[in-house]
């Protein structure tokens, strides 16, 4: 059935300015019209929906999620049955959608059966592009032996590549195993991380030549890549191979010139910066002290890349503690300097070409799918509304309500356009 959304305010994630007193005609799905609520007319069967004083936004996009992670205790998730682990996930996906975010790239943790479940309509959860694994040498972040022996592979859903490749054989056959597993996307890990207990965040973990063949073999497949990297040579090799996007990348603001090089190469950068400041609160004494080291370099760098040129999406790595609150990663942005209205652009039309999607979603134009939110405020001036699901009247998903607090009335009985 045709819905019409009229009389809020307009934010379509093109960065250009508001639209007061406008109106959004869905019909199978997808925006059949936009302008301004005078002008738009519903057809006799379209519901209407009034949102004056209300904002209308495209839903939020998040670049980097792991919507596998259920907790942080190991002794629980040892003794936990698969299918309760499975039953957790199936509510992070939804947790996650309520939040305001309809489409994710999930960064590792996740098999095509999720992907597979939510398209099928048997659970709710974001549009997902998946990754499957982080491909890592031995000894790197996602290598699951412990310098005792102790093998946690457990720690990750069955059936799933191994992570660990070492040489550029082993790379070229990893991305071929996670590709015809079902990957979207193909991710590695060039540095160490915040979370490592013996990698720092600047040492190499791949080589260039590894690099080059991660990208090659994603590209004869028509895929994507994306590179967890922090900084140093490991980041840079990354860069040289052509990854298309940095993940973190919290010490790029020590070599400028390196920013350059991303903005000339249209390399995107997606700095999770929320996940960096949970670390300082509640992470692992290792973690709290490179996180209080390298925050002010990570909110450098995203000061330093928009200035440089480089395209900035918005990624929460939420996963690591907790889902539900991508939305905050946008707080952070502004707090390293970008307006409200662009980190909005971030979490919108420049995630959406990160992922490669800006065809289908990430603005709020005629032909797109019905991606959107309605918030009670203006998140222009308080963008932290976005993280506030009480202020969340409505969250829909290719034109599906899965959050709705606003009240409907048929076309035939409604107000005039542009009425409230």
């Amino acid at each position: 059935m045709p819905t019409l959304l009229r009389g809020g305010t307009l934010i379509d994630g093109t960065g250009r300015p508001p639209r007061p007193n406008a109106a959004i005609l869905i019909e199978n799905g997808r925006i059949a019209a936009v302008g301004d609520a005078a002008e738009i007319e519903a057809p006799p069967e379209a519901d209407i929906i009034d949102v004056p004083g209300k904002t209308i936004l495209p839903g939020l996009i998040d670049a980097h999620d792991h919507l596998h992670h259920t907790n942080r205790d190991l002794n629980e998730r040892a003794t936990r049955p698969l299918s309760l682990t499975m039953m957790q996930i199936a509510d992070n996906l939804r947790v996650t959608l309520t939040a305001g975010i309809t489409t994710v790239r999930d960064a590792a943790g996740l098999d095509l059966g999720f992907k597979l479940a939510v398209e099928q309509g048997l659970i709710p959860g974001p549009r997902l592009l998946i990754s499957l694994t982080i491909i890592s040498r031995t000894g790197g972040i996602e290598d699951p032996r412990t310098r005792s022996g102790v093998d946690l592979s457990w720690r990750n859903l069955p059936g799933l590549p191994s992570p660990v490749a070492d040489g550029v054989e082993e790379c070229r056959k990893r991305v071929r195993e996670v590709l015809h597993a079902g990957a979207d996307v193909v991710k590695c890990a060039s540095t160490g991380g915040v979370s490592s207990q013996t990698l720092t965040a600047t040492v190499q973990t791949l080589s260039r030549a590894e690099l080059d063949t991660i990208v090659e073999e994603a590209r004869y497949m028509e895929k994507r890549t994306m590179c967890h990297a922090h900084g140093g040579p490991g980041l840079q090799a990354a860069v040289d191979a052509g990854i298309d996007s940095i993940e973190h990348g919290i010490c790029l603001s020590r070599t400028p010139d390196l920013l350059a090089q991303m903005a000339a190469q249209g390399t995107f950068l997606v700095p999770t910066l929320r996940v960096l400041h949970l670390h300082r609160l509640r992470g692992t004494p290792w973690a709290k002290q490179k996180a209080d080291e390298l925050y002010g370099d990570a909110l450098a760098t995203v000061r330093m890349a928009m200035e440089a040129g480089v395209r900035v999406a918005m990624g929460s790595d939420a996963g690591a503690f907790g889902h539900g609150h991508n939305a905050a990663e946008l707080q952070h942005l502004v707090e390293a300097g970008m307006t409200p209205m662009e980190a909005i652009v971030a979490a919108t039309r420049t995630a959406s070409e990160c992922l490669g999607l800006e065809a289908d979603i990430g603005t709020l134009e005629r032909g797109k799918y019905a991606d959107l939110l309605v918030v009670d405020g203006d998140p222009l001036a308080d963008v932290g509304l976005l993280d506030d699901q009480a202020r969340l009247l409505l969250v829909m998903k290719g034109g599906t309500a899965h959050v709705n607090r606003q009240t409907a009335q048929p076309a035939d009985r409604g107000a005039r356009p542009g009425g409230a």
